[in-house]
């Protein structure tokens, strides 16, 4: 039972009880902070509460005298919620303070009043990543590994929102909008512009020379290579143009190279998409390719070992070759399906059951291609696309979902494209030199993110860094470091989490 208040307590006694009740010199029961003086001012025994045998109704409730609907902090949680108790109040951030008159309860800088909002439907605290601790106790309220200290820093007490969506940095996994997230590219700062990667879409630094590396073992015409997810290796089209006796090689990490799958007789250039972890309905590992027949692509397992071919047959007459035009999205924006380009300029999607289904018909020979994250901050007009090259023509041409096209001239003649992928090594077929050249992941890093050209006639390196400076897309091509490989004719580039000898993960 909760005290009545104090002064109410004592008028109420007063009118009940003589001057005989009680001793002099005793306490009144049950009323906490009254004085042995009656309020009038009269001496012990006058006005005396609580006698011996008295029926009077006294509180005699000894408990707290707080509820737990209190919010002695003002800040929008009740004392209650705050772990508030007399014998151990809870204190988060162990500052002294307990956390019911504390207004940042766990010391990250912002207040609980902002951390706790908006309370989810159930009426609980905010909590940001789901951890089961609200984000007013929380040091890292979105679980991507940088402290709300840090994301949340701020000279006039509202936490920054670098993308200006609506959620501050502490709560966006992307805090800057550029399809990379703040897990991944953490307080680094790859491109040297003094400004941390997780609030920075653009790369603007200067981009060293590379480091190429020749893989030490020789191969026989290569073409494509990409990342083998399932094997942590990369696959190789080896025997231009004939594919005999085999048309793959899978390299393993000590520079060796081992057949992969018994498929052999794919004419013209074969060039590989793969699926990774993600792709609707593919499983990890899964080579597509095209066999140098009209309109035709084969699916090949994880291990090689089932081969359908064809298993897409496109509809319809002169659809042009699958020469390097084969992509999985990971982007979500295509449905994680694969992308097809064809030499007649046709881009298909087509899902797991090897259903396709026409996109765009651009009526020219398209080459290299590759889906484009929707990230306006990073990539501009490209965010959100599919975008093929167009060698003959020096073009790049643009593909949105809807089937609208557009071109660009970006002054190079595409080969191939692909999406420097932080933390992976770069590998490209030299096919002028029937080498697989390497660039250690850590070179790339000041490109990551970003996409990079593929141009088949060399004068110099012949890749070139393709990025968004905020208002138009450059392109830039880049330089050997002393010592490099020599360069010659390239065919097909990716970025793979694995390392080959020279060129460790």
């Amino acid at each position: 039972m909760r005290a009545l208040p104090l002064l109410g307590v004592l008028a109420t006694l007063s009118a009940c009880t003589t001057p005989d009740q009680g001793k002099p010199g005793e306490d009144p029961v049950g009323v906490e902070g009254v004085s042995d003086s009656a309020p009038d001012g009269g001496t012990e025994g006058e006005g005396g509460t609580g006698a011996e045998g008295s029926d009077t109704n006294v509180d005699t409730d000894t408990g707290p005298d707080w509820s737990p609907d209190d919010d002695s902090d003002g800040d929008g949680l009740t004392d209650g919620e705050e772990g508030r108790d007399d014998d151990a109040p809870q204190d988060t951030d162990g500052d002294g303070t307990p956390d019911y008159l504390d207004e940042d309860s766990d010391g990250d800088g912002i207040t609980d009043l902002i951390e706790s909002q908006p309370r989810d439907e159930s009426g609980a605290p905010a909590d940001t990543d789901g951890d089961g601790t609200p984000d007013h106790l929380d040091r890292d309220s979105d679980d991507d590994g940088l402290l709300d200290s840090v994301e949340g820093a701020s000279d006039d007490g509202v936490p920054p929102d670098t993308d200006g969506d609506g959620t501050a940095d502490y709560r966006d996994e992307d805090s800057d909008a550029d399809g990379l997230s703040d897990s991944l590219e953490r307080l680094e700062d790859w491109d040297g512009d003094g400004i941390p990667n997780s609030i920075d879409p653009l790369n603007e630094g200067n981009i060293p020379a590379l480091p190429f590396t020749a893989i030490t073992t020789a191969f026989n015409s290569p073409i494509g290579i990409d990342y083998h997810e399932h094997t942590g290796t990369v696959v190789i089209t080896v025997n231009y143009p004939s594919g005999n006796p085999l048309a793959f090689e899978r390299v393993e990490t000590d520079g060796s190279h081992v057949a992969f799958s018994s498929v052999t007789g794919l004419t013209n250039e074969v060039k590989i998409a793969t699926a990774r972890t993600g792709a609707a309905g593919f499983s990890p590992g899964e080579l597509f390719v095209g066999n140098g027949i009209d309109g035709q692509i084969v699916r090949i397992s994880p291990d090689g070992g089932t081969v359908q071919n064809p298993w897409v047959d496109l509809p319809g007459p002169d659809n042009g070759l699958l020469r390097g035009s084969l992509y999985v999205d990971r982007t979500g924006v295509w449905g994680n399906e694969l992308l097809v380009a064809t030499t007649a300029g046709e881009l298909w999607r087509i899902n797991a059951s090897g259903v396709p289904t026409l996109i765009a018909d651009a009526d020219v020979h398209l080459e290299g291609l590759v889906t484009v994250p929707d990230a306006p901050a990073r990539y501009g007009p490209l965010a959100g696309k599919a975008i093929a090259g167009a060698e003959n023509e020096g073009l790049l041409y643009v593909f949105d979902t809807s089937g609208t096209i557009a071109s660009l001239n970006v002054g190079v003649a595409v080969e191939d494209i692909d999406i420097i992928v932080p933390h992976e090594n770069f590998f490209g077929v030299n096919y002028g030199t029937s080498r697989l050249i390497g660039v250690p992941a850590q070179n790339m890093l000041p490109m990551a993110g970003d996409i990079l050209l593929t141009q088949e006639s060399v004068t110099s390196v012949g890749l070139y860094h393709l990025r968004y400076d905020g208002t138009v897309l450059v392109a830039e091509e880049l330089t050997a470091a002393s010592g490099s490989a020599s360069l010659g004719q390239w065919e097909h580039v990716t970025t793979a989490a694995a390392g080959i000898q020279e060129v460790p993960e």
